[in-house]
């Protein structure tokens, strides 16, 4: 086997915690993007189960092309009701047959979408609340020789950093505390929001979040509710990071003339928000302009052969390896180029740009670096079963 293609330079450029302004972004599970990346996601691993259950192989998929069309519903304090259900379109391109056995792929498709909304939401029931239609197709057969062999599908790079910032780290586990915990004691719903900002030592978190409206009987309620949920969210956010942080719930609300942020599933998809896969956060859950990133629609691609999908993860695994193997690099960002054919752990070339702790770029760090991406590289068949068992979310 020929040596890796690795090359280890020095990062340039203010460290990302130095900058004056940084900006940084999560859109929770309930959000119509987040929705659309779940579905595609379950769907490409509901059927890699049942091609291994019923035929002892995977097979070529790619299940990216998920898209969600708002509904509409009539609703006000107290509750209300749906009118026109919301629209889920699955497109995107499969196996039906192998060695003339028939591979029901629109049936999968459609149950997994629904098994990930009822996981998923708590008020949204995709039977009654959704059109879940599926327009899957037969996959190019040059594709599916590629999966076969297990080489890169396509030419395509992945990027992922390690560690998060402060104020990334803040949005993420203030988003993630919304959805898993706050939920429990408020009534809110999981289309969550978090943009968070930095501006030298000051941070604000601005917070979209649903309430129910059923569980909301008037402005009183919704005022006293709003202002209860935005105090345990701040004692939270205030617990993560050691600089001054403010966060602001539902900047929007008018709620005089009964303008205020009522749902009721949980999500503004049933009114006006469409969603689709790649549109929301990247593989690491966070959407970071300050960062170098990708623009691949990770979920729904298959783990198997796609780099869109495989490269991003393994990015992203490699970065945290990096900075946790190497005590003299403080931050890592890992670029990996795939050349379509070519063997999954022989990328055209994969660099990292590293940040020492102290001092310049040596060649012992230079070679340290390069001993733990070469690892990573050589275990790249471990990515896909990982992402099969779901060990760790994609958005």
């Amino acid at each position: 086997m020929s040596e890796r293609n690795i090359v280890v330079t020095e990062a340039t450029g203010q460290f990302i915690e130095s900058l004056p302004v940084e900006i940084v972004e999560r859109k929770g599970i309930g959000h119509p993007d987040s929705l659309c990346d779940g579905i595609a996601e379950r769907i490409s691993v509901e059927y890699s189960r049942w091609c291994q259950e019923n035929l002892g192989t995977l097979l070529h998929h790619n299940f990216d092309k998920v898209q969600l069309v708002a509904g509409e519903v009539k609703l006000g304090y107290g509750g209300g009701e749906m009118v026109r259900p919301i629209r889920i379109q699955i497109a995107g391109r499969g196996t039906p047959t192998w060695q003339g056995r028939e591979i029901p792929l629109d049936a999968i498709a459609i149950e997994a979408a629904r098994r990930h909304v009822r996981e998923t939401m708590r008020h949204l029931d995709p039977d009654r609340h959704m059109l879940i239609e599926s327009f899957v197709g037969r996959g190019a057969e040059e594709l599916c020789y590629v999966v076969d062999h297990v080489t890169a599908n396509d030419t395509s790079f992945g990027v992922s950093h390690w560690p998060r910032s402060g104020l990334e780290n803040a949005v993420y586990e203030t988003s993630r505390y919304i959805n898993y915990q706050l939920i429990d004691q408020f009534p809110v719903g999981e289309d969550v929001k978090v943009m968070g900002a930095r501006q030298g030592d000051r941070m604000v978190l601005t917070v979209a979040m649903p309430f129910l409206a059923q569980q909301i009987g008037d402005a009183t309620e919704y005022v006293e509710a709003k202002r209860a949920a935005e105090a345990a969210i701040q004692a939270f956010a205030e617990r993560l990071d050691h600089r001054d942080v403010k966060v602001m719930v539902n900047t929007a609300d008018q709620v005089a003339a009964g303008a205020v942020y009522l749902t009721l599933t949980g999500t503004s998809a049933e009114m006006g928000d469409d969603g689709a896969v790649g549109r929301g956060n990247r593989v690491n859950g966070l959407i970071t302009p300050f960062r170098a990133a990708s623009l691949e629609a990770a979920c729904g691609k298959n783990p198997i052969s796609h780099v869109g999908k495989v490269y991003n993860v393994l990015a992203m695994l490699a970065a945290r390896d990096i900075v946790t193997r190497v005590p003299t690099v403080r931050e890592a960002t890992v670029y990996l180029l795939s050349q379509i054919g070519a063997p999954l752990d022989q990328p055209l070339v994969a660099t990292v740009q590293v940040r020492p702790t102290t001092g310049a770029l040596t060649r012992s760090i230079q070679a340290d670096v390069r001993a733990v991406l070469d690892e990573n590289l050589a275990q790249v068949h471990t990515v896909r079963e990982r992402i099969l068992a779901r060990e760790f979310p994609l958005f």
